[in-house]
């Protein structure tokens, strides 16, 4: 396969997994109409009988998303430099704690606990360092990153008024979906113009 059509089918991929990641709550609520995330944590779907397959599968895919949005964007932003090897880290025991987060559903409850926690600290580290890295060089457009990181960090504070983790996760996500959609729409500019 060329480079371009390798390219062009990773687009329509993550193009795919960023949509999935906006309409998959809504299919998982509209399924399930009871469904309150001040009550119940988004983690519900993947344990519900109308919607496990569904939401677990689309977690997978979300997550082999991310990475690969991620994993495709630092060697254009960082070259070889020291701190691509931490992100590297970050990034890789971000996208393993969401799919066990999606292998292990809620009520194996112990290692979901574990995973969640761990794909929530990790990739919430991984973008604030990101922006991090990029403020050497570019002070405005590396505080994007660690507006966004610190956003999704602050979010943890909706745990306080509500019962459950849905809200927070919800908020979560769409920091996360912003911060990709960002990443992903300028990676297509650059390659666009440098390899038309």
């Amino acid at each position: 396969m060329s480079i371009r059509k390798a390219r062009f089918w990773r687009r329509i991929y993550l193009i795919f997994s960023l949509a999935l990641g906006v309409t998959s709550p809504f299919v998982c609520w509209y399924l399930i109409p009871e469904f309150n995330p001040i009550i119940k944590p988004l983690s519900y779907f993947g344990v519900s009988e109308l919607t496990a397959w569904y939401w677990n599968a689309s977690l997978i895919v979300i997550s082999f998303a991310l990475y690969l949005n991620a994993k495709k964007s630092i060697p254009n932003y960082f070259g070889a430099s020291s701190g691509k090897q931490i992100l590297d880290f970050l990034l890789i025991i971000s996208f393993l704690g969401l799919i066990i987060t999606a292998i292990f559903p809620m009520d194996k409850t112990l290692i979901h606990r574990i995973s969640a926690t761990c794909f929530f600290l990790s990739y919430n580290l991984f973008i604030f360092y990101f922006g991090v890295l990029r403020s050497k060089k570019y002070i405005r457009k590396g505080m994007f990153s660690m507006i966004i990181g610190c956003c999704m960090l602050l979010s943890s504070l909706l745990l306080l008024p509500f019962p459950s983790y849905g809200v927070f996760e919800i908020v979560y996500f769409l920091f996360a979906l912003l911060w990709n959609g960002k990443l992903f729409y300028k990676r297509i500019r650059t390659e666009t113009t440098i390899n038309p």
